[in-house]
């Protein structure tokens, strides 16, 4: 019954020859058995909302989850998601390398998706360049842990974050002509609009698992919904068989 008086709203409500289909009386008449219905049963109401919401928040994990422009690291069908935005000059960024590192090497059905989130300094901002722009030779990963390992206490200067990139292999003149692209900006552009879609006032590291949010490199917190998320995989299986 429910489905049936918010499709039939729904109908009414779309710009598509469905609803045209009902004269003004006809319109006028399922609107007030809808609105009844909601009034006598607040609860469907609040039913409605909250479906919505989940709905919204899928959507939108699955968009941040899904950018091909990403590096990841995992089987691309792990049931198991965590999505990192991070900063090259982050200290607690560069204290979860590390877990992030052994989390990837341990757990097979875990995928690591990296967002590079240049929020600190115009190093950082020239280093996550230099990373999105040097992705398609293929030593992403490799680049990635060495400026995480660049010690914070020293500048992270372009001959540096150069160095670097010709210490992984990278062709260093063919990453500089890409870096300033327009594909290069919209990608960080884009990381920082999910960002903002998920927190008011994003900082780094910001971790998600499966969608959950946690701000800050938490070890204990991230475990705990690591584990969490591996026994949701695993009842949701467990209730299909």
């Amino acid at each position: 019954m429910v489905r049936l008086l918010f499709a039939l709203l729904l109908t009414l409500l779309a710009p598509s020859a469905a609803a045209q289909s009902f004269n003004a009386q006809e319109q006028a008449e399922i609107r007030a058995v809808v609105r009844d219905y909601l009034v006598n049963n607040p609860d469907v109401l609040q039913e409605a909302l909250e479906a919505l919401q989940e709905r919204s928040e899928a959507e939108r994990w699955q968009r941040i989850t899904s950018d091909p422009r990403d590096f990841s690291l995992g089987p691309t069908d792990a049931p198991v998601v965590i999505v990192e935005f991070y900063d090259y000059r982050c200290g607690f960024c560069h204290a979860a390398l590390q877990w992030v590192t052994d989390v990837t090497r341990t757990r097979r059905d875990v995928r690591l998706v990296l967002k590079e989130l240049p929020i600190l300094s115009p190093e950082s901002m020239e280093a996550s360049r230099a990373v999105i722009a040097a992705a398609p030779q293929g030593r992403t990963w490799q680049f990635h842990r060495a400026l995480m390992s660049f010690p914070l206490d020293q500048q992270l200067s372009s001959a540096q974050i150069d160095r670097l990139a010709r210490s992984v292999g990278i062709d260093v003149a063919r990453m500089r002509r890409a870096m300033d692209s327009p594909e290069v900006i919209a990608l960080l552009e884009d990381n920082r609009g999910h960002a903002l879609d998920v927190s008011a006032n994003p900082a780094t590291p910001l971790f998600m698992i499966n969608g959950e949010l946690i701000s800050g490199f938490d070890r204990p917190r991230l475990e705990e919904r690591l584990r969490e998320a591996t026994r949701e995989v695993r009842d949701r299986r467990a209730a299909r068989r």
